[in-house]
Parts: C-alpha cells; sequence; structure tokens
C-alpha cells in the first residue's frame, strides 16, 4: 500500500457510496459499493482479505482510490451496476452483461393498475409508471412483493379474467374485472402500496417491532427472526433515491454537483459572502488534555476536499483546555501558509472564538458551532447554535440552511477521532516491542517495516526474526517473548 492510498484510508467517510480502485495510469481496475465506504475499502488491505484470489491478484496493480458518495445504499447499488457496464472493469465479474438488479413497477396509468417485479423495460413503459428498487436478489424481491401482496391485494390476471384466477380465490385478487371490488376501493390498495414502497409505513414497522419483542420475550425465536427480516426488508425499500432505472453515472454526479453548489451558493448569501470558496473547519479530540489533537477539514465550494486534510498534534499542554488548543492548532495552520480561507469554523462558540480573535487574519470570516440550550420538539435534540465574530463582536446567528456547516463540523470531528482511535492502536501494538531485551527504536522500526505488525512477528519463526535483525541474541529474545507469553 503507497503513501497516497494510506492517507486516503484516513480521510475516507463513514458514508454509503462507490468505489473505484485505479492503476498508475487511473485505469478503473475495480467498482464496488459500500455502505460504510471507509470500513469496506480499509477491508481490503487487511491480511485476511487473501483468501480471495481475484484480490490477491488485484491489489499489487492498485495505485489509488475514488470514492463517490451517495444518499444511502440503493442509491450506491444502482449507480455501481451503471459504472460496471459502462467501464467494464477487469476484476468485475458480475454485472457486466445486460443483467440488472430486479426492481418493483407499478403500471399507474393503466384502469387497473398492476404490480410486477421487472429487471428491464422500456422508457415509454417507464413513463407509464413507477419503479421502485433496486433489490440485489431475486429472494428478496420476491419477500417484499408476496407481503405486500397480501396487505394490499392487486390484480395480476391475464385477459381480464379474474373468475378464472387463483389468486382470486385465495384473497390475493380482489377481483377488479370481476366486479368484486370498486375502482375507487382498487386504487386506495395501489396507492396504499406506493406509499409503503415511499418509506410512508413508520407506525407498521414499530407495530412489527412490537411484535418481534413479543416473540422473543416468549422465546418464539423463529418467528422472531422472520418479523426481523420483514423490518429490514420494509426499511431499506423505504429509502429515497435520486436515481432512476435509465440515468447514467454522469447524470447523477452532475444533479448532486448541482445541488451542491445551489445549496453553497444560497449559504454564501445568508452569511452575506460574495467571494466565499474555501471553508475550513477545526476540532479538537483529547483525553483529559492527554494525546490531544486538532483537525482541519477542508470545503472547497461546498465540496469536501481530502486531500487537504490536516492533523496537528498539539504540543503546548498536557491539561484539558480547548482555547489553547485551539489557539495552538490555528496559530500553527497560519504560520507560513499562503492558502487563506475565506471562512474559518470552529467546533464551539463565544469561548472559543474569543481565543482566536487575535490569531485569525482580518480577512477571514470566524465562525463558531455549537450546541444549543433549546430542544427540537420532535426527537428532543439540542439545537446547533451558530456564532459569528463581527466588528470586533461575537454575535449569535440564525441560519435557514445550515446543513453544509453542520456536516463540516461532523466531519472535523470524525477525522480527528479516527485518527486519535488509528494513533491509539498503533502506538500500544509498537509499544509490546519495548519490552523486549534488545529492542529499541531502530529495531523496532526495521521489525515493523519488514513484517508489517505485530501479529505478523508473533507468527514468525526464529529464522525470520534473525534474517532482520541479524542479531542471534536479540533475535532469541523477540522469539522467546512470543512463544512464551
Amino acid at each position: 500500500m503507497n503513501n497516497q492510498i494510506e492517507r486516503k484510508l484516513s480521510t475516507l467517510p463513514d458514508l454509503p457510496g462507490v468505489y473505484k480502485f485505479l492503476d498508475k495510469n487511473q485505469n478503473i481496475l475495480y467498482i464496488g459499493k459500500a455502505i460504510n465506504l471507509r470500513k469496506r475499502i480499509s477491508s481490503y488491505f487487511q491480511k485476511d482479505i487473501y483468501d480471495r484470489p481475484r484480490i490477491i491478484q488485484m491489489l499489487p496493480l492498485v495505485d489509488d482510490v475514488d470514492i463517490i458518495e451517495t444518499n444511502n445504499e440503493i442509491e450506491a447499488l444502482i449507480l455501481e451496476s451503471a459504472l460496471i457496464k459502462e467501464y467494464q472493469p477487469q476484476f468485475n465479474s458480475d454485472l457486466k452483461d445486460d443483467k440488472s438488479y430486479a426492481w418493483i413497477y407499478i403500471t399507474t396509468k393503466d384502469e387497473f393498475p398492476t404490480v410486477k417485479i421487472v429487471r428491464t423495460l422500456s422508457k415509454g413503459d417507464y413513463k407509464r409508471g413507477r419503479l421502485f428498487g433496486p433489490y440485489p436478489s431475486g429472494y428478496t424481491i420476491k419477500r417484499v412483493y408476496s407481503y405486500l401482496r397480501k396487505l394490499y391485494p392487486f390484480c395480476t390476471c391475464k385477459n381480464k379474467d379474474c373468475s378464472s384466477s387463483l389468486y382470486f380465490h385465495i384473497g390475493l385478487c380482489p377481483g377488479p374485472y370481476a366486479g368484486a371490488i370498486s375502482k375507487g376501493d382498487y386504487r386506495k390498495n395501489i396507492d396504499s402500496i406506493i406509499k409503503f414502497l415511499s418509506g410512508k409505513q413508520q407506525n407498521h414497522i414499530k407495530r412489527l417491532e412490537r411484535e418481534m419483542k413479543e416473540y422473543s420475550k416468549n422465546e418464539e425465536f423463529e418467528k422472531a427472526l422472520q418479523l426481523r427480516d420483514r423490518i429490514n426488508d420494509l426499511r431499506y425499500i423505504g429509502q429515497d433515491i435520486d436515481f432512476t432505472y435509465y440515468n447514467d453515472s454522469q447524470s447523477y454526479e452532475s444533479r448532486r454537483e448541482k445541488a451542491r453548489k445551489s445549496s453553497f451558493a444560497y449559504l454564501a448569501i445568508e452569511l452575506g459572502i460574495s467571494n466565499l470558496r474555501r471553508i475550513e473547519c477545526f476540532d479538537i479530540s483529547n483525553i483529559q488534555g492527554k494525546n490531544a489533537y486538532g483537525s482541519m477539514v477542508v470545503a472547497i465550494d461546498g465540496k469536501l476536499d481530502r486531500s487537504k486534510y490536516r492533523i496537528f498534534r498539539i504540543k503546548g499542554s498536557d491539561t484539558p483546555n480547548d482555547f489553547l488548543m485551539l489557539k495552538e492548532v490555528v496559530g500553527r495552520r497560519f504560520k507560513g501558509s499562503e492558502d487563506i480561507p475565506d471562512l474559518i469554523l470552529i467546533d464551539g462558540g463565544k469561548g472559543q472564538l474569543t481565543s482566536l480573535k487575535a490569531i485569525v487574519p482580518k480577512d477571514v470570516i470566524l465562525m463558531g458551532i455549537s450546541k444549543g440550550k433549546y430542544l427540537k420538539r420532535r426527537g428532543k435534540k439540542l439545537i446547533d447554535e451558530f456564532w459569528i465574530l463581527k466588528n470586533s463582536e461575537i454575535l449569535r446567528i440564525d441560519l435557514d440552511s445550515p446543513e453544509l456547516l453542520i456536516d463540516l463540523r461532523d466531519e472535523a470531528h470524525r477525522f480527528a477521532i479516527s485518527y486519535f482511535r488509528r494513533r491509539s492502536i498503533k502506538e500500544s501494538k509498537i509499544s509490546i516491542l519495548d519490552g523486549i531485551e534488545g529492542v529499541g527504536d531502530r529495531r523496532r522500526k526495521k521489525l515493523i517495516k519488514s513484517f508489517g505488525s505485530v501479529e505478523n512477528i508473533k507468527k514468525a519463526r526464529y529464522e525470520e526474526i534473525y534474517s532482520v535483525i541479524k542479531n542471534k541474541e536479540v533475535a532469541k529474545n523477540i522469539f522467546n517473548y512470543f512463544s512464551n507469553p
């Protein structure tokens, strides 16, 4: 794994999306989807990935990773399919041909609409109805389809002959062509299915959850598991998507880009900043002042630029003092730097902004975001409060569209915490070697460089350790240390 990939892994978001592995010429080797991009991509560079032959062949060729964030898992699923068909990557075996994921299609323009499972449609058919999905397996979609039909029966009778249909006689077809249901009542069933598939089924899910808990309480675990699967299916199909059956990857990315720029432009108008382009957000992570780090995340024109993220190891304090730590981090940020942001956002309120007034250049807007004292009625969550430095005064301001700033604050916090955890794990593993006689800083680095991790050193034979250390006594100490825990 090269340094570029290692750095990218540290900045990946815990969000759904699609990832591409690229070679040194930027050719796409593999395209995949993920519910959590950071966890999924990082898994490729763990030792246990080597039980997959195709991955073993691919990884030495990987020079870079590119990601596309999506709103949810379903959009990632569709986008992955579109990209694989478009680029035909060498190491993808699925979805290269005309096969696609299955969808639920409702013929809303018909007099008595029906509900179908489809994999391909002509564009004319698509415009005549509503499409929901996609679903990654035939088993999943059939399970959802059957469940919906029991809740809200619909007609699939050929030749408009309900009386001879088995589904009519077992209650799964309400018999619109046999006069057993009025056109208005039949439409209510179809409208209920559309609402269900559009995500408006929270009360129904809550009822199923109560039933599931009751089954578990009575130790009827098989029934509880069946309900759990049904709940997961319903949550999955209820996700809103901004990507349809006929979209390609370019149109999807173009729409997201347009929406992002529109949101960013509106924020600039709200803040009264005519030339807003670069925003930097800072956060502090520490445990009682120890091992403190400051994170800086960057958004340019509203889009996160992970190549410009920075981590500052705080040097000046071993006591928990956010004000001093922020002063140190922001002061170091501006020392000798030519890339000056238009706006700096701090995870904090009045006190934090006051401590930075003298450090931040006069032409840079300084803002803070803090948890407020008032609760939202729905969900009872604290409302975020926003602060701005104007004419040497720190004022609280209300924003109609603060989502971008909230996302930046959350990203800065995530980046600081994830780096803090990685360093803690790395340092705790390295410290094991420090307890072995004869292993100093130089030999410890050689061991880690050669074996990759302490776990691999534990598994190494004496001869392998000696080939790195070149000292029989020390190699024996290391081997015995791990052989006799």
